[in-house]
């Protein structure tokens, strides 16, 4: 009984050991990841996403300064 307890043991911890470790992510040899070329719609979509993340940003830098404004008479 011992042994097989052993072995399940054993196993067990095998199968641990190789679901802790992170697949292997095979690279280019220049060492970048190979990069397919975008379509025109892609690129502008790109484009425009990056406008829409400025403008989130630019958004919540006025509302961070206008509760900090808010503050400073207060503080007075």
């Amino acid at each position: 009984m011992r042994v097989v307890w052993s072995i399940a043991i054993v196993l067990a911890a095998a199968a641990a050991q190789e679901r802790s470790q992170p697949p292997e992510v095979r690279q280019q040899p220049d060492g970048g990841a190979a990069t397919v070329p975008l379509s025109n719609e892609d690129a502008e979509l790109v484009k425009e996403l990056a406008v829409i993340e400025r403008l989130e940003l630019l958004r919540n830098l006025e509302l961070f300064e206008e509760q900090k404004e808010a503050k400073k008479p207060q503080e007075q």
